[in-house]
């Protein structure tokens, strides 16, 4: 009898201690409500698009005038790109070819900017046009081109860590050119509307 009491003593004292674990005791169903509720708010997208189009802009600045110094600032030490040619430069790589002349623009712009950052505002992607004229490796740069930038906000600010460059195949440089092709797309049909016409 002395032993059954016993064992039934000891049962009773583990589930009590047991039951005033805490860890044993946690409910897992309320953990991600708690974890939601102690996150941080979310980051301000607006401001960090005004703040990425404000750097894409001196971007575009920096290397119209071929400003290395500039670029060292806006590239992180990390920083890749991936080439019009597919080659791939580091940052020293690109600011090497950029103040010996290897690459030399004449002329940067940027347009359709598009500003994409995750909610806790440490990164953001840029899509954007760039139209330029220059040259590089010896190859004259004349045209559009589509551009991805990644930026990641460090403590000394947000810095560009990669880009990747891809020309817009058919697309005319100038802007006359672009209303004239604009403007001939609207009036002229196209020809199979034509052959139908003439049916």
């Amino acid at each position: 009898m002395r032993k059954l009491v016993l064992v039934v003593a000891t049962l009773i004292t583990a589930s009590f201690l047991t039951s005033c674990d805490p860890a044993a005791n946690s409910n897992s169903a309320n953990k991600p409500a708690n974890a939601a509720n102690n996150a941080a708010p979310a980051a301000n997208s607006a401001a960090i698009e005004t703040d990425i189009k404000k750097l894409v802009a001196d971007t575009a600045a920096a290397l119209a005038k071929n400003d290395a110094a500039a670029l060292e600032k806006i590239y992180a030490d990390n920083y890749m790109l991936v080439n019009l040619d597919g080659s791939v430069q580091n940052k020293s790589e690109r600011l090497a070819s950029i103040r010996s002349g290897e690459t030399k623009f004449d002329s940067f712009v940027y347009d359709e900017i598009s500003v994409r950052s995750n909610a806790e505002g440490t990164g953001a992607v840029v899509i954007a046009r760039a139209t330029a004229t220059g040259m590089n490796k010896g190859k004259k740069i004349e045209g559009t081109i589509r551009v991805t930038q990644v930026w990641r906000k460090t403590a000394d600010g947000w810095r560009q860590v990669s880009g990747q460059a891809t020309t817009i195949a058919g697309v005319a440089t100038s802007p006359a050119a672009n209303t004239a092709a604009k403007s001939n797309t609207a009036t002229t049909p196209p020809a199979a509307n034509t052959a139908n016409a003439n049916k």
